[in-house]
């Protein structure tokens, strides 16, 4: 039996989706595709499209066959913490042979070179690192001009640019750093870029797809028609707007212009925020208009936008740094929640390590009988952000939803 691995966020499940799933097949021979999966909140800092219910049955729908969830605060995290909690939880079941993955640049040679560098993070790197980050520039391009300059290759810059390569290099430097077994494979990306507001040329990005369906100027039906996605997901997704909105940042706002009034907690205490970012949030908090309005007025020059916004969720989420390092030094161990599966993959649980197994939660109620320390408290970060997503969702609608607990494991023929 073999098994191959996806870390994905599917926000939404496109046709480059579809397409790196039949890769995978042919590409591997894989039996079965398990696929990793952000829940009700993704890596960029936002709340995901739709929530992961659905997103899990457009992936089944389309040739997945199980569906996990990564925990959010690994879905949240910097790209380093986004892989290494996804590349663990796949190592620790014991069972996986490939762990696949897109990329705009396929040069094994720099990557490896690329991934030796920042394994053991030499003295040299050390330096030009930290050089750079005293010029004012971000941690990327910070890093991106130390690894140019100490391998001597100005294609560093380049590879480093671009969001899939960024997320393979660091799938390949977490595997090397668990001396894990799983075999990494880059699927080059084809069709439009990662951010691309592209929508005539190859493949759709989900940057171009997401705007589309928040633009606003065509019904639900003629958008979704239009869209570069499976047919599978189409329907789907057509369920989905018929009672459901596409949630944004914003709709948030109110959440974090509450927590934003608690200026007893120190800032630094949750996850990613430095102390030169909980100053500029201090001096900057009474001036909040909106989630996005705010993570434009904290924009600077040694900050991403992007890691604004990972922060600022995790003050919305109320995600604490010491939990992430006590989940970090168990190698993110803890408990595994399956979303979906295909009825005829279920098979794939007995390949799963037994100490896994004792951890898998496919409904609530298993989760207090099963788990214990930082496998719960992760788990209950989980079920607070879901609760959040769909309390938003009952707003914005004005519909009621069950509560998250009731929600069964997904299974397809």
């Amino acid at each position: 039996m073999t098994i191959a691995a996806v870390i994905a966020e599917y926000n939404p499940f496109h046709n480059g989706h579809a397409y790196q799933l039949r890769e995978i097949r042919r590409q591997t021979g894989a039996d079965l595709i398990l696929v990793m999966m952000s829940g009700d909140f993704v890596q960029r800092g936002a709340p995901a499209c739709t929530d992961k219910y659905t997103r899990c049955r457009m992936a089944l729908a389309a040739g997945a066959d199980m569906v996990c969830e990564l925990p959010v605060y690994g879905a949240l995290g910097s790209a380093e913490i986004f892989a290494e909690s996804a590349v663990s939880l796949l190592n620790q079941l014991g069972c996986i042979d490939f762990l696949c993955f897109g990329a705009e640049t396929i040069d094994p040679h720099l990557f490896h070179a690329i991934v030796s560098v920042l394994s053991d993070e030499p003295p040299e790197y050390r330096t030009l690192l930290q050089d750079a980050l005293k010029t004012g520039m971000n941690f990327p391009a910070a890093r991106s001009y130390a690894l140019g300059r100490l391998l001597k290759n100005t294609h560093c810059s380049h590879i480093l640019n671009q969001p899939n390569n960024i997320l393979a290099i660091e799938y390949m430097k977490a595997l090397c750093k668990m001396g894990s077994p799983i075999k990494p494979i880059a699927i080059r990306r084809t069709g439009a870029g990662y951010h691309s507001m592209e929508t005539t040329a190859g493949f759709q990005s989900a940057t171009a797809i997401r705007h589309q369906l928040s633009d606003g100027t065509l019904n639900p039906s003629e958008c979704i028609a239009g869209l570069d996605i499976p047919d599978t997901s189409k329907v789907l997704l057509q369920s989905y707007l018929t009672h459901r909105p596409i949630l944004t940042s914003n709709d948030f706002s109110d959440v974090l212009a509450a927590q934003l009034l608690d200026v007893h907690t120190d800032l630094t205490e949750y996850v990613d925020i430095s102390s030169d970012l909980a100053n500029r949030i201090d001096s900057f908090r009474y001036q909040f208009l909106s989630t996005e309005q705010f993570i434009t007025l904290l924009s600077a020059r040694n900050l991403t936008s992007t890691r604004i916004a990972r922060c600022l969720f995790h003050i919305i989420l109320d995600h604490r740094r010491n939990y992430l390092d006590t989940w970090r030094n168990h190698q993110y161990a803890g408990f595994l929640r399956i979303l979906g599966f295909r009825k005829q993959s279920g098979a794939i649980w007995k390949f799963f390590q037994p100490s896994v197994r004792a951890q898998l939660i496919t409904q609530t109620s298993q989760a207090y009988d099963h788990l214990t320390g930082i496998g719960l408290d992760i788990y209950n970060a989980d079920l607070h952000a879901s609760r959040l997503y769909r309390q938003i969702l009952k707003c914005r609608s004005q519909s009621f939803l069950p509560d998250i607990t009731s929600e069964p494991v997904i299974i397809l023929p």
